[in-house]
């Protein structure tokens, strides 16, 4: 049986780089900014650099398709790469367009997160994999991960 462990949470602003519509749907490139990250193991900044390359399909359901470097207090890198969906709300849509934050489970917002790092003392992360539910904020979007273990 799959247990749900809380892992991390994490915040990062993020940059709208349009690309346009394309054979696959309307795709943009999220450039990500500097964030942070805490849960009970680790704890530390999101690097800025990373990018979600964001194709917006049919029925306004959208793929993620995110890597970023998450750099600990005691400065291990870590590289986080991780799938998802979301799908556009007009009710979200609003809540953002009045400088409101989403809440979580108003949409359609969540991923399948992998971890790889060389660094000794976070070698379990290699081994880890994660789930992970989003939501949208004014200044970006907060992810609350938990990683997956046997009962």
């Amino acid at each position: 049986m799959i247990k749900l462990e809380p892992l991390l949470r994490f915040t990062n602003s993020v940059t709208a780089q349009p690309i346009g519509k394309t054979p696959f749907g309307n795709r943009t490139t999220y450039i990500v900014g500097e964030g942070l990250f805490t849960g009970p193991k680790l704890r530390g900044r999101i690097l800025a650099g990373g990018g979600d390359w964001f194709v917006r399909g049919a029925n306004d359901l959208a793929r993620l398709d995110v890597r970023k470097t998450f750099e600990t207090d005691d400065g291990a890198l870590i590289h986080v790469s991780y799938i998802g969906l979301y799908k556009f709300n007009a009710a979200v849509s609003h809540t953002l367009s009045q400088g409101m934050d989403a809440q979580f489970g108003d949409t359609l917002f969540m991923a399948q997160v992998q971890f790889e790092t060389g660094d000794l003392r976070y070698a379990w992360l290699n081994e880890t994999l994660a789930v992970a539910e989003a939501r949208e904020t004014s200044t970006g979007v907060e992810y609350q991960m938990y990683a997956m273990s046997h009962a």
